[in-house]
Formats: C-alpha cells, sequence, structure tokens
C-alpha cells in the first residue's frame, strides 16, 4: 500500500500542489511570458465530472493553429490576425472531433461548444515564431443521462508530417472532490476513468488511513483490477500445470495486430473469430515456459473480449461487440505438466512500443509471490523452485476382513450327484402319479442315491460344485457399527481424492479403486459436473477441504438392476447384490474454488447421502448412492499478499 501512495502523490497530489493547472480565466499575453516553446502540441483538458454533465476547459497554445490548422505567415513574416481568428473558430470543432469522450459501451458522448475563449492578436498581426507565446481557451459539455460509471478519453490530434505526436494532459475531478486524476494522453492510447458516486475520491488533505481505506474499498469493488489501461499478467503453478492469464487491453493489441473490422470504434462478434487466431498465435511466437528444464507450448483454454461494464474477468463473457478504445483481452494459456512440477522457468520477452513492462503476480500453490518484466532489465525471466516434493496421492483399497462370514450353508458336490438325489426325491413323492408300488419306488430311489454317492466320491473337488443345503436360510450379514463406519469414511476420503488427478483416465482408475458396479460408470460424469462452476465457463473446481457432519447407519438398499442387457450393467448388479453389503447415510460439506485473475470463486457444496457398500473380491467398494439433497453456495474473494493479511 505505501507504494500505491507514493504514485498517488507524484502523479496526483503533486502537480496540484505545484499548480499547474491552467484556469481559462488567467489566459493572458502577460501570463503567457511564463510558457516555454514547446516542440510538440500539448492540450491541457481541466475536466469537471458529475451526474448529469461533463465539462472538460481545454487550454492550448496558439501555435496549434500552425500545427492543426494549417495557418501560414505571410511573406512579411507575419501571421494575418483575421486568418488567426478565423482559425480558432475552427480550431474549436476541430478538437471537438478529436478529443472524444466515450461511455461505458464505447459509443461517443456529443460535445457541445459552450466557450470560445480568444486570445488577444494585435491588429498588425503576430510575428512568426512567435505564436507560442499565446494561449486560447476553449470549454466542452457532455451530458448524461444516468450518473456515468465509466468514461473514456481518446484523442486523434494527429498533425500531417508531424515528426512527434500531440499530447493531451487530463486534470479530471469528480464532482464532490478536490483530488484530480491526471494522465499525458498521446493519439491512439484512449484512457478511461472509473466513477464511484457512493465513495468519491477523497480529498488531497485526507489522512493516509483513509486513504488506505478508500484504495482497499475500491480495491474489494473492481476485485483488484482497476487500471483500465495496464496488462496484467497472473502465473498459477500446482499439480497439473502453469497456467498464465493475460488481462490486456484491445487497443494495446490493436497497436501490435491488425483486428479487420468493419467499423474502426468497435469488433464486432463475427470479427472476434478472426481476432482470436491472430492474438493467439501474437503469444504463440514468444514467452516460453519451461517446466522441468522442458519447453512446454500452451494450450489457450479462453480468449474472451470484455467491456468495461464486467468485473469478475473469471466469468466467460456473453459475445457481444466491444469497443476497441475500452475493451479488454483476457486470455488463459495452460502449459500441461505430467507430473507436480519441481523447477519452473516463466519469461516474457514481448516487448515493443506498447507494451513496456509487465508487473505479474506468481500463486504458487498457496504461495503468492510478485515479479516484474520489463524491456529495460537484462534478464526477464521468473524461476519457481519447489520448497517440497509435491506428490499426487496413493488411494489405498479398503480390505474387506469377512472373518470366515458365508452367506448360506453349502456342500460340494457333482451336478451328476445333485441330479440323482434330485431323481431319487422325485420318484419317492411322485410313485402314485408314476404308478410305482413303494417297494419299486423305495428299490429305485435307493439304486439313484447310491449312484449320486458313487459320483461324489470319485469325483475330484476342484471339479465339484456348491449345493445350499436346503431349508437352511441364509445367514444375515452383520458388520459393527464402528468397523462400517471406518470403512465408510476411508472409501468416502478415497472418493473425493480421485479428482486429484486430472487426465480422465487416471480419473477413472482411482475411483475404480473405491467404486464397482454401474454405479463407477455414472459417478465418475455426476461428481465431476457436481465440482463444475458454471460461472467460470466450466472449468473444475480444486476441492479444498471435505467435512463429515454427520454419519449413521442406515438400511441396505435394494439393489437396482437395469434391463438394457446389452448393456451389462445388469450381470455387475446382480453379482454385487449376493455379496455381503451395508448401507450407511452420510451427511458433508465440500469446499471448493476456481481462481482466475487472482480472486477466488469459492463454492460450497451441501451433500446428504446414503450409499451401499458391498465386498468386492475381497475389497469395500461402494456399490449404490442414492441423494437425497443438494445445496450449493458460491462466494467471491481476492488473492491477498503476505504483506495484505
Amino acid at each position: 500500500m505505501p507504494n500505491l501512495l507514493i504514485a498517488f502523490t507524484l502523479n496526483i497530489v503533486l502537480p496540484v500542489a505545484l499548480n499547474i493547472s491552467l484556469p481559462l480565466a488567467s489566459v493572458s499575453n502577460a501570463e503567457n511570458e511564463s510558457f516555454t516553446r514547446h516542440p510538440v502540441s500539448v492540450v491541457q483538458a481541466d475536466v469537471l465530472v458529475n451526474k448529469t454533465r461533463t465539462t472538460m476547459k481545454l487550454t492550448c497554445f496558439a501555435e496549434d493553429l500552425e500545427l492543426l490548422q494549417g495557418v501560414e505567415a505571410l511573406e512579411s513574416g507575419i501571421y494575418d490576425s483575421k486568418e488567426l481568428l478565423d482559425a480558432v473558430q475552427d480550431h474549436a470543432q476541430y478538437l471537438a472531433k478529436r478529443i472524444e469522450i466515450l461511455d461505458s459501451t464505447g459509443e461517443p458522448i456529443r460535445a457541445k461548444v459552450t466557450q470560445i475563449i480568444d486570445f488577444k492578436v494585435p491588429e498588425e498581426g503576430i510575428k512568426a515564431g512567435q505564436l507560442m507565446q499565446y494561449v486560447m481557451g476553449f470549454v466542452f459539455e457532455y451530458e448524461h443521462a444516468t450518473p456515468p460509471e465509466f468514461l473514456t478519453f481518446r484523442q486523434n490530434m494527429v498533425a500531417d508530417g508531424a515528426l512527434l505526436p500531440s499530447e493531451l494532459k487530463i486534470l479530471l475531478k469528480q464532482a464532490g472532490s478536490d483530488t484530480p486524476y491526471t494522465h499525458m494522453m498521446k493519439p491512439g492510447l484512449p484512457q478511461t476513468f472509473r466513477f464511484d458516486w457512493d465513495s468519491p475520491l477523497l480529498a488531497s488533505d485526507a489522512a493516509q488511513e483513509d486513504w488506505e481505506s478508500w484504495f482497499a474499498e475500491q480495491r474489494e469493488k473492481t476485485l483488484g483490477i482497476d487500471s483500465y489501461s495496464s496488462t496484467y499478467s497472473f502465473i498459477y503453478i500446482n499439480n497439473h500445470e502453469v497456467r498464465h492469464e493475460v488481462l490486456i487491453p484491445l487497443a494495446t493489441l490493436a497497436a501490435l495486430i491488425d483486428f479487420e473490422r468493419v467499423d474502426d470504434r468497435f469488433l464486432d462478434v463475427s470479427e472476434q473469430v478472426a481476432a482470436r487466431k491472430k492474438i493467439e498465435a501474437w503469444f504463440s511466437s514468444g514467452n516460453p515456459v519451461n517446466i522441468d528444464d522442458e519447453q512446454i507450448a500452451p494450450t489457450f483454454d479462453r480468449i474472451d473480449f470484455y467491456g468495461l461494464d464486467l468485473r469478475d474477468f473469471a466469468i466467460q463473457a456473453e459475445a457481444r461487440k466491444v469497443s476497441m478504445a475500452s475493451g479488454r483481452v483476457g486470455v488463459i494459456m495452460s502449459h500441461p505438466a505430467a507430473k507436480p512440477p519441481q523447477h519452473v522457468e516463466v519469461t516474457w520477452d514481448m516487448f515493443n512500443h506498447a507494451i513496456r513492462s509487465v508487473d505479474s503476480v506468481i500463486f504458487a500453490y498457496d504461495e503468492t509471490l510478485r515479479a516484474s518484466f520489463s524491456k529495460f532489465l537484462a534478464n526477464n525471466t521468473y524461476t519457481w523452485e519447489a520448497k517440497s516434493n509435491q506428490q499426487l496421492p496413493q488411494l489405498t483399497p479398503v480390505v474387506a476382513d469377512l472373518n470366515g462370514w458365508t452367506p448360506q450353508m453349502t456342500f460340494n458336490t457333482p451336478w451328476v450327484s445333485a441330479g440323482m438325489l434330485g431323481l431319487a426325491a422325485v420318484v419317492w413323492f411322485l410313485k402314485p402319479l408314476m404308478g410305482f408300488s413303494s417297494l419299486r419306488a423305495f428299490i429305485a430311489s435307493i439304486i439313484a442315491i447310491a449312484t449320486a454317492g458313487a459320483c461324489h466320491f470319485s469325483t475330484p473337488v476342484t471339479q465339484q460344485v456348491q449345493i445350499p443345503v436346503p431349508f437352511v436360510p441364509p445367514a444375515k450379514f452383520q458388520l459393527p457399527d464402528s468397523q462400517a463406519e471406518q470403512v465408510f469414511q476411508q472409501l468416502h476420503a478415497n472418493l473425493f481424492s480421485a479428482f486429484d488427478f486430472r487426465e480422465p483416465s487416471d480419473v477413472y482408475d482411482a475411483l475404480a479403486v473405491t467404486v464397482d458396479g454401474p454405479l463407477l460408470r455414472k459417478l465418475y460424469l455426476d461428481v465431476q459436473q457436481s465440482l463444475k462452476m458454471r460461472e467460470q465457463g466450466g472449468a473444475v473446481a480444486r476441492i479444498d477441504d471435505i467435512a463429515i457432519v454427520n454419519s449413521n447407519p442406515a438400511n441396505e438398499m435394494a439393489m437396482v438392476r437395469t434391463s438394457n442387457q446389452a448393456n451389462g450393467a445388469d450381470l455387475d448388479a446382480a453379482k454385487i447384490a449376493d455379496r455381503p453389503t451395508f448401507g450407511w447415510q452420510c451427511e458433508w460439506n465440500i469446499s471448493g474454488t476456481v481462481e482466475h485473475w487472482g480472486h477466488i470463486h469459492q463454492r460450497l457444496n451441501q451433500y446428504d447421502a446414503t450409499f451401499n457398500v458391498s465386498d468386492c473380491d475381497g475389497i469395500w467398494k461402494i456399490t449404490q448412492l442414492q441423494m437425497t439433497d443438494n445445496q450449493g453456495t458460491v462466494k467471491t474473494s481476492l488473492r491477498k499478499l503476505e504483506s495484505e493479511r
């Protein structure tokens, strides 16, 4: 914050203290003697903005009539007085056209010339070389239907054949504050100002703690991105990638890239398609990123175009035309990492007349750092080293120890023996229908039983099958609640740890450690979708915390079987239904975040569900899930540097 105050003092308070503003009422030849000859046209604009009207007072040297209006001295070396006065009237219309104020959509606000202050021209005219000693003034007014939140200033005062561009120095005040914003503008480089009518700029003599509070309030309102002519750079380093996000004025890019457009003032939706390709090609031509000593080419996740009314650049902007003067472009480049990175180098080497320096914020895991890149520095590579060896989670299967439990009393016997026993039973119980006497039925049954016995003892055990013991009900599976809770909590933790992986196949394999049956195929898509934040253009949230609120035994749910034989899911369900299973009910909260351009979108999801947990070949797995409640809330906050916490 001290740096901000120093910059504020140098750029705003100091100029006021030195009284560099030129009030039009003081324009006179005597005071003109204080001006020194300037090699370029310099126009000063004193601007007052209130809720219904903006008033702009322009003060400039009479030499501009020669530079911009083409006035020439006569052969006698004298400027004709009448020609000069006529040129002043023309210059008023010239300035009204060449100095524009644009609204938040980029449309120009019509200027009304309300006053022209001529300089006193001697009847005999003015000698060549002395126009710089005279000052002229103009007053323009601009009407506002509603209190403006944004005004963009653009000037295009360019003289034919001029070696240096004309400059416009703006001293702008918002009604209710005596402290001006100051900015020196050159042609083609617009400047946007924001106005907070509930909390205007403080007085120039306000205490430092008041300024700090005001800056903090404004930073929250603009989500930390409060300059409309600066290039912002944010670099994220995590287990899966190095992500570089750049927010850059469209006017800056237009000075470097030729965007084809019908209207020079705007970039239409259809024109943005071709513009994206050119922006992608431009960023691909430099700014290399190395991960563990290997240069990784960028993947462009998003190239979005924003207007002034959007503060939250994590929200994917709707497609609409944007102003070339005040629009901004958000570029997200991902450099994927095959494993958690240990050494990262990010270079900014794309400097030119429009980009001379870039300040960057680096978010390396939970660290917040700063870096500066400049064309005047010898080294423009930021290097990051991991403090510890980052690893992806190792998921351990939960072994099912059933302590010798069997679901049904059985015995082993060949199919032939089982058939002979069945035949003996049929002959004995159905002998009247078969016309057998009791003796004949008894003899037939004994023969069948003897055959069954002979086959049973002569067939190896490996070729025998398990036959349930008749009239004995299956044993009910029981697992102590304390043991069941421990099993469930391990499975629940594994379930969401699977989403620490990035590749879909890795996520699926990790889920398979914990989930089985038809649920495995479905849960991957369902859980991933629940973690998505559509406000952020579908980005997957990082899970920060999982907290179980309530956890209790529940009745086992009936296994759902699908009727679609083609996908084979019914066979899996039938297989699982025959395994030891217990039910468990759980309420839990998941806190996840998506972060772009230095601010965090945090989502808190609340869940309530009942689970079936089954023994799957000696491993406990979740085989069925029934969600009873799901609620979510989103909160936005700013990342802060250590010094700001």
